[in-house]
């Protein structure tokens, strides 16, 4: 019997990502590129390069009182990994959003809280990331989409069970469909090409010591609990935890991160905005 994963790798018309986002994730990390040649790039895709003009006047990315009015301008005043942290949002959900069906508005609620709460907490630790922990927070749960769009009706199931045992939802994926939304999404990473860093965080946010990426998928990890911590989650992924007890933690503690400097009451404190921030950024895609 052919099992989900495989059917869903047979399917031909699965969503693409524009050509022009991969360009730019594959520009943005290699050495030397140049503000000229990533606008240009940008360029090829005339909606896009509007729509990140609105994000960059919008009060989410707004700097100072004069509008941005060319993409180079918004790269110098914003920065290389914020543009393509813009690009890949609004790539990444206008590919998507147009598909009927799942709870399109938590889902996204939660893919760019994970990602603020991810950028937040790299700062806070001093971590290098080049503004990759944004994108992965957006990308993480992408399976999920996979599985709505292609087996509707058993992930809705899988949804459903998820709430009706109060477990994590890839237990009730792996029960109901003999697959999860990770492998899933690390198919789809895999067909889009996606830098490594991205395939192993989608592939491994629930299991970060399984990593090749550890530090940044363990960020993911625990920013993907604080999102879900603030009720900005679906299905029965509403668990309590202790956050020194999660792998995530301990691989950072691991890997010499000062886990210990943070004031967790302190974040917990700047996280009650978090919903307000989230609506922000996804109004100001949608502008």
């Amino acid at each position: 019997m052919t099992s989900i994963l495989e059917k869903i790798k047979k399917i031909d018309d699965l969503p693409t990502l524009p050509a022009v986002a991969m360009e730019a994730l594959s520009l943005a990390h290699a050495p030397n590129v140049s503000i000229s040649k990533l606008s240009e790039v940008i360029h090829k895709d005339p909606p896009l390069a509007t729509k990140m003009l609105k994000m960059a006047n919008s009060s989410f990315y707004k700097r100072g009182d004069k509008p941005v009015e060319t993409i180079q301008r918004a790269i110098t005043i914003l920065g290389l990994s914020e543009i393509i942290n813009i690009t890949s949002s609004v790539s990444v959900i206008s590919t998507f959003t147009s598909k009927k069906g799942f709870i399109w508005e938590s889902f996204w609620d939660h893919c760019v809280a994970t990602a603020i709460v991810a950028r937040t907490m790299a700062r806070k630790i001093r971590m290098e990331t080049q503004g990759r922990e944004f994108v992965g927070g957006l990308l993480h749960d992408i399976g999920k989409i996979v599985l709505d769009y292609t087996v509707r009706d058993d992930f809705n199931k899988a949804l459903d069970l998820s709430i009706t045992r109060d477990c994590p939802l890839y237990e009730a994926e792996q029960e109901v469909l003999g697959t999860t939304h990770m492998e899933v999404g690390a198919f789809l990473a895999e067909r889009w090409n996606l830098p490594d860093y991205l395939r192993d965080i989608i592939r491994w946010h629930h299991a970060p010591e399984m990593s090749q990426f550890k530090p940044m998928t363990a960020l993911i990890s625990i920013a993907d609990l604080l999102a879900k911590a603030k009720q900005l989650s679906y299905g029965g992924d509403k668990l309590s935890f202790v956050l020194a007890d999660q792998t995530g933690w301990q691989t950072l503690i691991e890997h010499r991160y000062p886990m210990d400097e943070l004031d967790l009451e302190r974040i917990t404190f700047e996280m009650d905005s978090l919903a307000d921030t989230v609506r922000e950024y996804i109004k100001s895609m949608s502008e």
